[in-house]
């Protein structure tokens, strides 16, 4: 015995009594002419692809049974996903992590999303290594290989093929590109500021933000700022010890990151847990903003 829409019927005679799904209209949608409406027993039932009304031969009259139209269902998930996908990629080249954020933010099925990174995968239309090594050819006239690095891991890029990367990089070329940096920011500095050390750190603080390590950093501070600068009187390196160094900052930033992202991949939580274990460590906010701001995208 069964219930079916507040009716009972016996076992034998369900398959007898249980209406038919026909199609009773197929009709073009008017706001996008490449989609149609399909009508089940004079009643609205679902929207697809008009290619799909050729590749299931779909017609009016015709009956269809609920697994067909799941099947028919899932392919027009897949065409829209895809489709959405390729439209992304137009705009801008993204990472295989990137593509598979957005087709979950538009709510696709997991199915229809794997079958789109696939096809993608493929076609070459996404390709992480590729990416990176584009990335950091373009990234590397501006900035250093720590913010680089941040930058690929936020964007989903492994941590193994963002190391294989940047290892093939010259150094030189690296530190080339912090003092041609360097040289346009101390210009700058040296008009609204006078005091020596207050130039000396704020350049320094502004190559560790740019992803430059701590060796490239001092040598290229050694290389701009005048000689007279390394070498301050007692009282003086006395105050300035006084300050916090972003150089230490960035880098206990850098340690904890790694450790966190092992188990938390959204940027906001990532943003807070980072911010409170450095404020706890006694840095103050403007300098741990600062410091985030280079590694957290």
């Amino acid at each position: 015995m069964m219930l079916v829409n507040g009716q009972i019927y016996m076992d034998g005679d369900f398959s007898m009594n249980k209406e038919k799904s026909i199609i009773t209209k197929i009709e073009l949608q008017k706001r996008n002419k490449d989609r149609v409406n399909v009508y089940i027993n004079e009643e609205f039932s679902f929207a697809c692809s008009a290619e799909l009304i050729y590749t299931y031969n779909l017609s009016k009259d015709k009956e269809i049974d609920m697994d067909f139209l799941k099947e028919i269902i899932d392919k027009d998930n897949c065409i829209k996903c895809k489709s959405y996908a390729l439209r992304i990629i137009e705009r801008t080249h993204k990472t295989e992590k990137q593509i598979f954020d957005k087709l979950v933010q538009k709510e696709y099925d997991e199915k229809a999303i794997n079958k789109t990174i696939d096809f993608l995968k493929e076609y070459k239309f996404i390709d992480d290594e590729k990416y990176a090594e584009t990335y950091i050819k373009d990234k590397l006239k501006s900035q250093g290989k720590n913010k680089i690095k941040y930058a690929l891991i936020n964007k989903g890029i492994s941590e193994t093929l963002i190391k294989k990367n940047l290892s093939c990089l010259d150094k030189d070329i690296e530190e080339s590109t912090a003092l041609k940096l360097a040289e346009k920011k101390y210009k700058l500095l040296i008009k609204n500021e006078s005091d020596v050390r207050k130039i000396y750190k704020k350049l320094g603080d502004y190559l560790v933000r740019n992803g430059y390590n701590l060796d490239i950093v001092q040598s290229t501070l050694n290389n701009i700022v005048k000689e007279e600068l390394n070498h301050p009187n007692t009282t003086e390196t006395q105050n300035e010890s006084k300050d916090e160094d972003i150089s230490k900052l960035y880098e206990l930033a850098e340690k904890r990151y790694s450790i966190i992202i092992k188990s938390e991949n959204d940027s906001r939580k990532i943003y807070k847990k980072l911010s409170d274990y450095l404020m706890r460590r006694g840095y103050s906010w403007n300098n741990i903003k600062s410091v985030l701001n280079s590694i957290i995208k």
